[in-house]
């Protein structure tokens, strides 16, 4: 369990984003499963494929043993229950891990922007800060708060359960205590605004973020 209490990425600002809202789509009771076809199941396959899951050449609008396989896969990653049928907590969850793709994407962009202590804007970030602008840019609701306030927020996950987009703490200051987040991106690596480099990608185990690795929370 993270512990938490003052954090070095804090400050709390009005959202610079108040028309956008949330991205992702609400859960369906719709579920597509094998022997089903149409334009639904296209998209499913599309998305799925944007995410490395379904391999076949191209999407056929049929509901396959390639799909069945491609949507268990999914299901395993994301701790679902693996029916091979995508219901709407499927569906949903595939909604979700595709808007983080693209903050990921967004995410790369800023490399290389400066720390700056309570920034929230591409002037400079500071680790909270970072998190903050790039959900708010895809319509996905979070407040303006702190990294320990953060690691309270949505649910625990399991170190070699990590997928993108979950969010990894580290107690810079002192153990067990929350104060950096930065964004897992797959592969052992993450990205976050750091005082010494702005914003930058870095090694999970590295011999100084190892140590100080605290816990992963997926927030959405």
């Amino acid at each position: 369990m993270l512990l938490t209490a003052a954090a070095s990425c804090l400050i709390a600002v009005p959202s610079v984003f108040p028309n956008l809202t949330y991205a992702v789509a609400e859960q369906t009771t719709v579920v597509l499963s094998q022997g089903t076809s149409g334009t639904a199941v296209t998209e499913l396959q599309q998305n799925l494929q944007s995410l490395g899951y379904f391999t076949y050449p191209n999407a056929t609008g049929y509901y396959g043993q390639y799909t069945v396989q491609a949507v268990r896969s999914f299901q395993q990653a994301y701790s679902l229950p693996m029916t091979g049928a995508a219901d709407g907590t499927t569906r949903t969850a595939l909604s979700r891990a595709l808007v983080k793709k693209s903050i990921l994407a967004d995410a790369k962009r800023y490399i290389g922007t400066p720390y700056v202590w309570g920034g929230s804007t591409p002037a400079g970030f500071d680790c909270s800060g970072f998190i903050y602008y790039l959900l708010s840019k895809q319509g996905v609701p979070v407040p303006r708060t702190s990294s320990s306030v953060m690691s309270g927020m949505g649910f625990a996950v399991d170190r070699d359960r990590l997928m993108p987009g979950d969010w990894v703490f580290f107690g810079l200051n002192e153990p067990g205590v929350a104060s950096h987040v930065g964004i897992y991106m797959g592969n052992g690596e993450f990205i976050s605004a750091t005082r010494s480099a702005g914003i930058a990608v870095q090694k999970l185990d590295s011999s100084y973020w190892g140590p100080k690795y605290l816990g992963a929370r997926r927030y959405y």
